[in-house]
């Protein structure tokens, strides 16, 4: 009986010393392990491995390895105005990649805009009394995605086909997981920015248009674009910090007059977003490059011309830039310029790299 009371006493330490004693494979405090929810982003899809399966302990040191970077910087890419008929149309019905020449460009960024100068979609009727109109199918989306993580619609071409058409192509836009700046169902949704975090940066991308018709805008209960008053710009731009957090603000602009240098106008503006908390100032719609300059260390990019489009006269719409921007939480802190060449069917090639033109 005493022996029995004995073993049964010692199998009961053992079991308490057991669950006493801390778990041998706990992760110890301080190491980083499971302590840092990643913060959701937007992130390029790969082409899935059919190879051998990594090792465990691989896969978990590469999944650390792609943890946001807190600092940044990131890199964004902007090019200049999109017009994907005609020329453009016809090299994709034939399986062309009208972006192809740029794709290193943007397969090396974290994040790629552009300015779409056209209607994508199958239905509306052509405006009436407007000497251009474009529209092409949604085929094209497949490239746009391919290259592009949001596109501008704040434009005189976007309501081109009324704004049934303009409903369909933001549906056919959220449906391939592209973003929109510069337009929306309704007023409120053109005026809200389209905002993207990469590298543990929060970064702002607003759209106006400012070149009539006016009849593009959106309203309350209307599909279109963000029209360009300045006390809304202003609003927006505050707003964008203080009610979105971001940390860089980037308005665009669809502005100007076909000249090479911007008009006082233009200059106004610009320097009011920037007052206003903007981090640089982008432009487009003369069809041809803009002068640049520095306002209170901020970069402002009057126009970048052309970057798909065709049906110019002149030499000097058939040359753009697109602009590589290194952005940190405190703006901008590098920029090169990727000059492109447009040839006669409206496609790109990379020229020259240029050294950020807003410090000549």
């Amino acid at each position: 009986m005493m022996r029995r009371t004995l073993f049964v006493m010692l199998t009961c330490a053992v079991w308490l010393l057991a669950f006493a004693a801390p778990p041998v494979l706990a992760a110890e405090p301080g190491t980083g392990q499971n302590t840092v929810t990643p913060t959701k982003t937007k992130v390029h899809a790969k082409k899935p491995h059919h190879g051998k399966a990594p090792h465990p302990a691989k896969a978990h040191q590469d999944s650390a390895a792609r943890r946001p970077d807190t600092q940044g910087p990131l890199s964004l890419v902007v090019v200049g105005d999109i017009m994907l008929e005609d020329g453009p149309m016809d090299a994709m019905r034939k399986g062309q990649d009208p972006f192809a020449g740029f794709a290193s460009l943007f397969a090396g960024a974290d994040i790629r805009i552009g300015n779409l100068e056209c209607v994508v979609a199958t239905t509306g009727s052509p405006e009436d009394d407007k000497p251009n109109v474009f529209r092409v199918h949604p085929r094209a989306l497949k490239y746009i995605k391919r290259h592009f993580d949001a596109v501008g619609l704040a434009n005189n071409h976007s309501g081109d086909f009324g704004p049934q058409a303009f409903a369909q192509m933001l549906g056919l836009l959220k449906h391939n997981q592209i973003g929109v700046y510069g337009g929306g169902m309704n007023l409120s949704e053109a005026h809200t920015p389209w905002i993207i975090e990469r590298k543990g940066v929060r970064v702002a991308i607003l759209g106006y248009d400012e070149f009539q018709p006016r009849s593009f805008e959106a309203d309350t209960d209307r599909p279109g674009v963000a029209w360009s008053e300045d006390s809304q710009v202003l609003r927006d731009i505050r707003a964008a910090r203080s009610v979105h957090k971001a940390d860089v603000v980037i308005p665009v602009m669809h502005w100007g007059w076909e000249d090479p240098i911007a008009n006082d106008r233009q200059r106004q503006l610009a320097r009011l977003m920037i007052d206003a908390g903007a981090d640089a100032v982008i432009g487009g719609h003369p069809h041809q490059l803009q002068d640049t300059e520095r306002y209170k260390g901020k970069p402002i990019f009057y126009s970048l011309g052309n970057f798909v489009f065709d049906g110019f006269p002149l030499p000097i719409n058939y040359l753009g830039w697109a602009l590589r921007m290194e952005l940190d939480k405190t703006g901008v802190q590098n920029i090169k310029v990727h000059v492109s060449h447009i040839g006669p069917t409206g496609l790109p090639k990379p020229g020259k790299v240029l050294a950020d033109p807003t410090l000549r």
